[in-house]
């Protein structure tokens, strides 16, 4: 009888404490459910985590653009040699050779090369495309950078109507001369200020003048939330403080005295490029090795201790921009205007 009365008290204590345990747990759930949201709220209510960033590469243009280029400028030229811009493609069975060609040759007819006599790559990087301008006509032509290692490459190209200058765009108007062309390819998207940069552009050219822009820009009525998903990743990677709209951009050359001539969406076109670069980039990856790791640190120690991870930041930003280009948020765009 005793015994039946200690199982029968076990059994009470044992259920009480499942019973408190449940409980227990349950409103531990509830603290964790409740911290959750509150983690949740604030995240939602914290601006944009890339705000910063931005914000850097605007006031620190010049610097984050020697950074980066002096970082990547080598590692570029391993997959895309000279030119670091896309090519247009015909068809998927043209070559790259006969694609670059055909980009080139669009690209100057556009600019009427052969009948100008002063002609201004802005952002000429390595100097590829600049030596294809000199090349092309009779008339001076003069390629500016604000990376002095993109320049460092330019010693090569000998033509005697050919010069290079360390330069900034957002100054081009303290250039002290006028030009006939003028041709600005992938590089629209690093100025900090891209109505600014049209308006001093429009003040360096002559009535008739022709002005040539390839610009990486972003699809028109992007919410917050789609640009945050997807450009913005990449565009901390390449120090890009912002991207413009293809309307905006008509606005600007309204702004500045420009007729316009053309504006094409290229997407289609430069399709091939991108899907070069995100294949690159798995190659790279799969067949980095410890006897890469000597040159890629001591190409980033050269530069500081955020070096390296500049370089190895281009790996993933090469996946984003194919995404963003795959879900039509970026929009390479040729606009092509004459000065009044």
């Amino acid at each position: 009888m005793a015994n039946r009365r200690r199982e029968t008290r076990r059994e009470a204590e044992l259920s009480y404490l499942q019973t408190s345990n449940r409980r227990c747990i349950l409103k531990m759930a509830r603290t964790e459910f409740c911290k959750g949201k509150r983690k949740f709220s604030k995240h939602m209510l914290t601006p944009n985590t890339y705000t910063n960033d931005f914000k850097y590469f605007k006031e620190k243009y010049a610097e984050s653009m020697e950074r980066m280029f002096a970082a990547v400028s080598d590692l570029y030229a391993e997959h895309w040699n000279d030119y670091f811009h896309p090519a247009l493609f015909k068809d998927e069975n043209e070559s790259w050779e006969s694609a670059f060609r055909n980009t080139h040759k669009k690209y100057l007819e556009a600019l009427r090369i052969k009948d100008v006599r002063k002609v201004l790559e802005l952002a000429c990087g390595r100097g590829g495309v600049t030596d294809v301008l000199a090349e092309n006509t009779s008339g001076e032509v003069l390629g500016i950078d604000i990376s002095r290692s993109q320049l460092s490459h330019t010693n090569r190209f000998k033509r005697p109507n050919l010069r290079f200058k360390h330069h900034d765009i957002m100054k081009v108007d303290e250039l002290g001369e006028m030009f006939d062309a003028i041709l600005l390819m992938d590089a629209d998207c690093y100025l900090p200020d891209k109505r600014l940069a049209v308006e001093k552009i429009a003040k360096v050219m002559n009535p008739g003048a022709r002005f040539l822009l390839l610009g990486w820009c972003k699809q028109d009525g992007l919410n917050s939330m789609q640009e945050e998903l997807v450009l913005h990743p990449f565009m901390k990677y390449w120090a890009i403080p912002s991207l413009e709209t293809p309307e905006n951009y008509k606005k600007y050359f309204d702004q500045n005295d420009f007729r316009i001539i053309e504006i094409t969406d290229l997407n289609n076109q430069v399709k091939r490029n991108w899907e070069f670069g995100y294949e690159a980039a798995l190659k790279s990856i799969k067949k980095l090795s410890f006897k890469d790791l000597p040159r890629l640190i001591w190409t980033g120690m050269k530069l500081g201790s955020d070096g390296i991870g500049i370089i190895k930041e281009q790996f993933p930003a090469a996946i984003y921009i194919k995404v963003g280009y795959d879900v039509g948020f970026l929009r390479y765009t040729y606009f092509l205007v004459e000065k009044k």
